[in-house]
Parts: C-alpha cells; structure tokens; sequence
C-alpha cells in the first residue's frame, strides 16, 4: 500500500544526501535566530552578520526574559493556542489543513516534555509546532500532500546521513520511519496518513523506532485551535491577503508571548513577512521614514524596522519577501496595530 511512499521517500533522501547544500537559507535562518537572542538577552539591537550567525549556536537553549535554568521549564498551557470554537479537526475537515493561515487543526500537548518555546504555523499548504528546550527539539508537521512535507527545510541537526526507510503503523494506520544519526543520539523520522488526503510527520529525538513510533501516536487531530498574534495588519497593498501566520508562545505562563509573524501576499508571487517581537523597554533610535502615525528606518536594504511598545516590529522585503516595495513595506507597517494584552493569548 506505502509502496509509493516509499519510493518517493528514498528518491528524496538520496537527492538531499548527495546533492549540494544550499548555504542561503541557512544563513538567513541563522542571523534571524541570532538577532532574536541578542534583542531578548539584552534589549537592542547588534549590527553584523557574524555576531548574528555565531549567536546561533546558543540560541535554541536561551531562556526568556524573567527566568533562569531552573524554572526554564513551564507547563504545557504555556505553548497551547486558544480553541477555534465551531471548527473541526483534521480528521473531519482534511481539505481545510494548511488553507486557512488562522487555523491550526491538530493538538500536541502530549508532546511537551522539558520544553521551553513552542512555534506555531499554519497557512500556505502547511500546519507545524516546533517545540524547544533544554532537553531538545521536536517538530510536527501536517499537510494535504507528501510534496509539501518533502519541501519543508530540516530543522533539527543530524549526521547528513539518512537510513532506508521501514514500514510501521502509527494509531492503526500505515506508515514509514527511517532516522539519521545525530551524535550519540538518533533523529527519528516518522511520516504516516491520519486519514486519507491527510500526511503528517513528526521529526524527534529517541533511542529507538518504537520510542519514535509512541510519540508520534500521542498527536490528536479531533479539535483546532486558533493561530493567533498579538497584532494585526489593517493596511495592506493592493490585493494582498494574509498567507500565514506564526507565532512563539512559552516566555512563561504569565506573559507567553515571544515572537510572532504574518506573511501578506497577492495572486502575482509578491509577498512579505511582518514580525514583532517581545522586548520590554527597548528604545530604538528616531527612524527617518513615515509607516503611518509610526516612524520607521532601513536595516539594510530588505528590512524596515520600528519599535512599537513592547515590540520591535520589523517588514521583511527580501529572504522573507518577495516583489514588494519598499514604500508597500511602509503602507502594510503603518497598519501594525498591537493587542490592548500581550499577556491573554485568547484576546488576540
């Protein structure tokens, strides 16, 4: 029945093990995760690319603002998305996975264990967490195609060494596992079909396939939640619509905010990314262009930025963009309107 599966599976290991490396997105991934940590670790922002990329290697284990090591750890209401009242899960609705950008339909509480930060995504064809923490990383992913997951970009370091995948069951329904080495640990792939139209796949840590196998059972797709930021975009260019959302939740159970982002695009290819991010007192310099009643200024050529309290706002043009001005930056910013409570993810 998987034999398909299968051979698209080994076809796309083989391709990604002997193929050249890309060295872009990985760049761009590791400076956006380096001035995320330095914004939360000290406030403001550090010019240069190298400070960026060298702060990644300590960005996965940075504990929020307000904690320490010992009390990085928080309770699995922490990560959790509010419920989309009247929607139904993946199971009834499979056409709705990844079409709706506000809307999540598959819970993962089961799946928190020593976590520390939880990123939600929905939109453009994929539904994701991606839960981090001391003890490590785990990534779910749901989609309406096998295609859409083979597109995603590994998050998790492994060897570069994939195994052949091996049939296995998951919840009753058929699937495949295959892992590839990471250190004295395995990373463990598990990709299934929830029902029929539906593909999911989850990428952990775990001594064994049957460990792999337990944890990937434990996702549910019997209820959806609401993917939610604390803002929203009133002003957008002609014809855009919002193509995504993502949001970091876990900062603690008091104030789970950490990051969030919205993807606006339109019907040609154009599109771009605004993301905020929590930085209690940070005070930017005077920009010199006008988002509204907002002021703005370049960072480089393909980002603009702004500080809105108790964030920085930043309009990717390039990396996380494509096609989009620099004054339709400034018209979709100059709509930025922040949440009255940062704190009640059930208000956004």
């Amino acid at each position: 029945m998987f034999s398909d599966l299968d051979q698209q599976l080994a076809a796309t290991l083989k391709q990604r093990a002997g193929g050249d490396v890309d060295p872009a997105p990985i760049v761009a991934h590791a400076c956006a995760r380096g001035r995320r940590l330095r914004l939360r670790r000290r406030g403001l922002l550090v010019g240069g690319v190298a400070a960026a990329c060298v702060a990644l290697t300590v960005a996965v284990l940075a504990v929020p603002p307000g904690r320490t090591p010992s009390d990085a750890i928080v309770p699995a209401a922490a990560f959790r998305l509010p419920e989309a009242s009247g929607q139904p899960g993946a199971l009834a609705r499979p056409e709705e996975v990844g079409a709706d950008p506000g809307v999540v339909h598959f819970s993962t509480d089961a799946l928190v264990s020593g976590a520390e930060l939880a990123t939600w995504r929905a939109g453009r064809g994929i539904e994701s967490v991606e839960f981090r923490g001391l003890t490590g990383q785990a990534r779910f992913a749901l989609a309406r195609t096998a295609a859409s997951l083979d597109g995603l970009q590994q998050t998790l370091s492994s060897a570069g060494r994939p195994q052949p995948p091996s049939d296995v069951l998951i919840g009753g329904r058929p699937g495949v596992a295959w892992f590839d080495p990471s250190g004295d640990r395995k990373l463990w792939f598990v990709r299934w079909q929830p029902a029929d139209g539906l593909w999911a796949q989850l990428d952990s840590y775990a001594a064994t396939r049957d460990d792999a196998i337990g944890v990937a059972g434990r996702v549910r797709f019997d209820a959806a939640h609401r993917c939610v930021v604390p803002f929203r975009l009133e002003s957008l260019p002609p014809g855009g619509r919002l193509l995504e959302c993502s949001v970091t939740l876990g900062g603690s159970e008091q104030q789970p905010f950490a990051d969030g982002s919205l993807v606006v695009g339109d019907g040609s290819g154009r599109w771009l990314t605004v993301r905020a991010q929590l930085v209690p007192g940070y005070e930017g310099r005077p920009g010199d262009l006008v988002a509204g009643d907002y002021r703005a200024r370049r960072q480089g050529s393909d980002v603009l930025e702004m500080a809105v309290t108790p964030c920085v706002v930043e309009a990717f043009l390039k990396g996380w963009g494509n096609g989009y001005t620099e004054s339709d930056g400034l018209k979709v910013l100059g709509g930025y309107r922040p949440a009255r409570d940062f704190d009640r993810p059930e208000t956004w």
